[in-house]
């Protein structure tokens, strides 16, 4: 009887053993999902940080495009006089200004009826531009023929009255800034000179131009223009940015 209860297995600690490899594999389970809990949940923090990043340099670039599409529009504006301006609209302003500051001096007199003007120097001057020739309180607007010439000027029509020597020639380029929707309805802010038009800020709320003369009050007449007030949001901004421009006299 002892021999035969010596060689009986023991049940309690084959039980014992199974139960402690069943329990390792369970904590081996759940650690797995308690890791890939914490994985997804950190994931899902650095996804929302980086469009948070994303989002804010976003409008740091469109806040720094506003701030430097004012400073153009500021600077072209005191290039040209109060008489220069052609469109005055809410959303478009429209002018005349060098904006790329091209002048020259007439030295020999041109006489009626010619289409070249002799000047100091014509070079750099595109052909079809538009040229301001201004003596003795007078100015004439003409239109370039052909690209100037290192001492020749060539114009469209020929001149209208005798300009004598030392008459000033400028550049007289046609600038319009307006807001315009594109095709899927996004306000953007333009500028065009002469015809060409580029992009200056692309997700625009409201651009809204007004008027002003010299005694702060609302005009409708150009040549009475001695301020303009330029009001502009970016959308998803509730801040307005306003810039005021005087006018060249």
């Amino acid at each position: 009887m002892a021999g035969t209860g010596s060689i009986c297995p023991d049940n309690s600690m084959n039980e014992r053993d199974r139960t402690e490899g069943g329990t390792s594999l369970l904590e081996v389970l759940v650690a797995t999902a308690a890791g890939l809990i914490i994985l997804a949940a950190t994931m899902q923090a650095i996804s929302f940080f980086q469009r948070q990043f994303t989002n804010q340099q976003s409008a740091l670039a469109q806040q720094q495009d506003l701030r430097l599409s004012l400073e153009l529009l500021e600077q072209e504006l005191h290039l040209a006089a109060s008489d220069a301006v052609s469109i005055m609209k809410q959303d478009e302003l429209e002018f005349g200004a060098n904006v790329n500051g091209l002048f020259t001096t007439v030295t020999a007199p041109a006489m009626a009826g010619q289409t070249t003007i002799t000047v100091d120097d014509g070079r750099e001057w595109p052909e079809r531009k538009t040229i301001q020739v201004c003596w003795n309180e007078r100015c004439e607007a003409m239109t370039l023929a052909r690209d100037g010439q290192r001492a020749l000027l060539t114009v469209t029509e020929p001149i209208s009255a005798t300009i004598p020597a030392g008459a000033v020639v400028s550049v007289r380029n046609r600038v319009r800034y307006y807001s315009r929707r594109d095709d899927r309805g996004n306000l953007r802010f333009l500028r065009m000179v002469d015809g060409g038009a580029s992009v200056l800020i692309g997700d625009v709320h409201e651009v809204r131009f007004s008027y002003w003369d010299g005694q702060g009050r609302p005009v409708v007449q150009a040549a009475s223009v001695r301020r303009i007030v330029v009001e502009m949001s970016l959308r998803g901004s509730s801040t307005k940015t306003v810039r005021e421009i005087s006018l060249r006299v």
